[in-house]
């Protein structure tokens, strides 16, 4: 897979994400306050896509047969931790009213943790 087919898949995950997170916001009160905080859980796993694309590429083309998989399983457990700490840091430093962050945030680490799989799947047949 080519960077500039990552990067156009990557806009239209973004997008797609964004525009379902603005529909949310839009119809549900309780969400609106969380807007932001969308913003940084989509930039957050953007980050993330784009430094595993790279990593992932170069494990592919690595010598050693084990790169692939110790990418896969170090991204795995890092991305869970990495994700637990964004929503506890955001629960203690935003103090929200309600609970409608972790979904927002539970969608963006669905939607993105789906396209990874997709395009880490490309990335090891290459």
């Amino acid at each position: 897979m080519s960077p500039s087919s990552f990067f156009q898949k990557l806009l239209i995950v973004s997008a797609l994400t964004g525009l379902v997170l603005a529909g949310l916001h839009f119809l549900a009160v309780q969400a609106q306050e969380h807007a932001v905080f969308s913003g940084i859980s989509i930039a957050l796993f953007v980050l993330i896509c784009v430094g595993l694309y790279y990593a992932g590429k170069s494990a592919a083309g690595s010598k050693n047969r084990n790169a692939f998989t110790n990418l896969v399983s170090v991204s795995v457990f890092g991305k869970m931790v990495v994700a637990l700490a964004v929503l506890f840091l955001y629960q203690q430093i935003a103090q929200p009213t309600n609970q409608w962050f972790v979904g927002i945030f539970l969608w963006c680490y669905i939607v993105y943790t789906s396209f990874e799989v997709w395009f880490m799947t490309k990335l090891a047949r290459s």
